[in-house]
């Protein structure tokens, strides 16, 4: 004996239930393409026409009716009837006119549509109903989104949160490529292309998300968006946690640092180096709100500050030595805007920060303002460690210690940070802040046998117009762009001012020099 239409297609939706990722597989969601394809228009009029009292004519109609023809379709709720058992139930719906986007319903035992259903089924139906209504994630235009709960999210992998910060922390997903609909220009590939999704601590407030999220909006209009900013997606709330979707970058820069080999005697890095040094100034210039594209009006409130510049939150995307490699700023979570009348005022009391690059501002009296020069401080912290990897490696910056070209063992960062603290546990970053640590540094760097005349130029700026104690002799963003700029253009039109090595003598090999003058003069 042949089964109903009804067992096979309950057979076929259950055998396409994808277990829901992001809660340990217990719970399930259909797949659009699947519930489309099991309830064709000819499997609904064979269940259909199972049903006692339902000729052929109404089958035809309700068959039209429930794939959508001309009205909203059922569906999401027949195939949750045929899972619970009770198809004859949707005639009711039908008449009723609850179509698919009135889904989910709420658990009612009073609710007309379930005025003569038990508690049991009633609850059965509720629960299973979050199967068929896996939400749709649309990139087509930004947009935040609320979901109750219980919605099973359609993600293909487990959810492994491996990456945290102060406020969020972040896993990769693949998105089933039903659950998607595409932006034409998205640039991101297929819908096989992996995301990054990052939920907010539980302790973390809503306006504290909200404000991130406003921040990573702005840059998604035409006249802001920039491709070294990172690109929001999407952002939803669920169930009272908070989410934002972006694109999956390889690693941060501190990953890249580390698993990418410096080879500064082949130069490979050199114009790389400064290109995505002056790409990244040129986004933060942005951020501060310094375009001459815009009107001071409608530069009104847009004047920003990123306030928490590291390397861990500068992505990359692309493969090393590929050519397509490119860094993003990410992480707006501490970004402020203001206006023009207020961008230098806020007290340094009242500044929200990383305790990684802390400009001597802030550790002053309460009194002390806090403005934009504050970026600028901890860009030029950044790009010292970068040049540091790029002239000696990695091991200079983040592991214990490096060897000399005179074979001598010396600290690194790391080490030499604790020793200006003189407490090898604090967790402060305050090798910036004392005023005699890093030009020592930039003096060893300008003496590396590989730094060439556009490095000691770039060195220059970072000492002499970026880590400045004062913030108000330090550049403005704008200024360290066009800097850097001049820097990239001398480098594209001289390959030895890019990559030949150019040591700076020191004080003792030059006084050396002279003494061995005086002799040769007196000869």
């Amino acid at each position: 004996m042949n089964e109903p239409w009804k067992v096979i297609a309950g057979k076929q939706l259950r055998s396409k239930l994808i277990p829901e990722s992001g809660d340990a597989g217990h719970k399930q969601f259909l797949p659009l393409g699947d519930l489309d394809s099991i309830l064709s228009r000819e499997s609904i009029a064979s269940i259909l026409g199972e049903l006692p009292d339902c000729g052929s004519e109404m089958a035809e109609a309700m068959c039209s009716e429930i794939r959508g023809e001309g009205c909203e379709p059922s569906l999401k709720i027949l195939a949750t009837l045929i899972m619970i058992e009770r198809v004859e139930h949707i005639i009711v719906f039908l008449e009723l006119g609850i179509r698919d986007d009135k889904l989910p319903l709420p658990l009612d035992h009073q609710a007309e549509i379930f005025w003569n259903w038990s508690a049991h089924e009633i609850e059965t139906f509720c629960e299973k109903q979050y199967v068929v209504i896996a939400p749709v994630f649309d990139f087509r235009a930004i947009k935040h989104v609320e979901w109750k709960k219980n919605f099973r999210m359609p993600f293909l992998e487990k959810l492994e949160w491996k990456r945290s910060g102060a406020h969020g922390e972040i896993a990769q997903i693949r998105i089933h490529p039903d659950h998607q609909v595409l932006e034409n220009d998205l640039n991101l590939g297929s819908k096989t292309r992996r995301l990054a999704l990052k939920r907010f601590k539980v302790q973390v407030q809503y306006h504290e998300f909200k404000q991130e999220r406003d921040a990573l909006i702005r840059f998604r209009s035409a006249e802001n968006e920039h491709k070294n900013l990172i690109k929001l997606l999407l952002s939803y709330s669920r169930g009272g946690k908070h989410y934002l979707v972006f694109p999956w970058a390889q690693g941060n820069l501190v990953e890249f640092w580390k698993n990418t080999f410096n080879n500064p005697k082949s130069g490979r890095h050199s114009m790389w180096l400064i290109q995505q040094c002056f790409d990244i100034s040129d986004a933060l210039t942005k951020v501060h709100g310094s375009t001459e594209r815009l009107s001071e009006e409608a530069r009104a409130g847009m004047l920003g500050r990123h306030g928490d510049i590291k390397p861990e939150n500068i992505l990359y995307f692309g493969e090393p030595d590929s050519g397509e490699c490119y860094l993003v700023v990410a992480d707006f979570t501490l970004m402020r805007f203001h206006s023009t009348d207020t961008v230098h005022y806020t007290d340094a009391t009242r500044v929200d920060f990383s305790r990684t690059y802390r400009p001597p501002e802030v550790m002053q009296a309460s009194k002390v303002r806090i403005d934009q020069s504050y970026d600028v401080w901890t860009l030029g912290c950044v790009y010292l460690e970068f040049v540091t990897w790029y002239l000696i490696g990695y091991h200079a910056i983040r592991e214990e210690n490096f060897g000399s070209p005179t074979g001598d063992l010396l600290d690194n960062f790391q080490a030499l940070r604790k020793r200006e603290e003189g407490n090898y546990e604090v967790s402060d970053d305050k090798f910036f802040y004392y005023y005699a640590g890093y030009p020592k540094w930039i003096r060893m760097l300008h003496r590396n046998e590989h730094c060439s005349n556009a490095m000691h130029d770039f060195l220059s700026l970072i000492e002499n117009h970026m880590l400045v104690p004062l913030p108000s002799k330090r550049y403005a963003m704008s200024q360290v762009r066009d800097a850097l700029g001049r820097i990239a253009t001398k480098c594209q039109r001289d390959d030895d001012y890019c990559y030949k090595g150019n040591p700076e003598r020191s004080f003792g090999a030059k006084l050396s020099d002279l003494f061995s003058l005086a002799r040769y003069s007196r000869l």
